[in-house]
């Protein structure tokens, strides 16, 4: 067991921020402290490789939004996300009805999995951190069952260039923000910010600050409770 489990409180935390704004990367660093992390693109993924919603999305979106390659080919058939995102993200009614088609299908799935996960980590915790991954925290409610929520601050041109590197335009990051609340909405609703524009190192510093005060409250601050972790990336 980690030594970040020593004592201390239960804590669940929802890791929030714009659109490739690093929000992956705070929650890697979280788990290497020793948290639990739950991430809603994996378990989104999991629900899209459901036989029984693939053939529901088909139903409604037709065989076209197959992954070519296993069409045909006695490959199990697989949803190919990046047709599924061209045809429901984007400022249109149009895009706005496929998507809410497509919420219907998938969204009921995810949650249940989502709280089975949550309510499993209480079950088997009474101390430690839960991070929750959930890029819609605020829209779907994720936030009532948070006791902290820390928005990850980064500069726009920084996440253009995170975005260009998951192969996505400019124009494809603004039709996804447009289907979620606006940053600013985001970050006034928050309770700690993480500003993400400097080195690695930086970021290491302000999650591991923000990490100790959540899991051991003021007696982070003092450097009390921390044992030999103290100053530790």
């Amino acid at each position: 067991m980690s030594q970040f489990h020593s004592k201390g409180a239960r804590t669940i935390v929802g890791v929030i921020g714009g659109i490739a704004s690093g929000k992956s990367l705070v929650t890697q660093l979280l788990q290497k402290r020793g948290a639990t992390v739950v991430n809603a693109d994996s378990v989104a993924h999991e629900v899209l490789d459901d036989p029984k919603v693939i053939d529901e999305i088909c139903a409604v979106f037709g065989g076209d939004v197959l992954r070519t390659h296993t069409v045909g080919n006695g490959v199990p058939p697989q949803i190919d996300r990046k047709k599924i995102a061209a045809l429901v993200f984007g400022e249109t009614e149009i895009h706005q009805g496929r998507r809410e088609s497509l919420e219907a299908i998938v969204q009921p799935r995810i949650r249940e999995r989502l709280q089975f996960l949550i309510q499993d980590w209480k079950a088997k915790n009474t101390c430690g951190i839960l991070a929750l991954d959930i890029p819609l925290l605020f829209e779907r409610k994720w936030d009532q069952v948070c006791d902290e929520i820390w928005f990850v601050d980064t500069p726009r041109a920084h996440r253009e260039t995170y975005a260009a590197a998951r192969g996505w335009t400019a124009e494809q990051l603004k039709a996804r923000e447009a289907a979620q609340l606006g940053i600013e909405e985001k970050k006034s609703r928050s309770t700690c910010l993480i500003i993400n524009n400097g080195s690695l190192d930086d970021l290491e510093r302000q999650v591991d600050a923000a990490f100790h005060r959540a899991r051991f409250g003021k007696r982070a601050a003092n450097g009390e409770g921390r044992g030999d972790v103290a100053g530790r990336a």
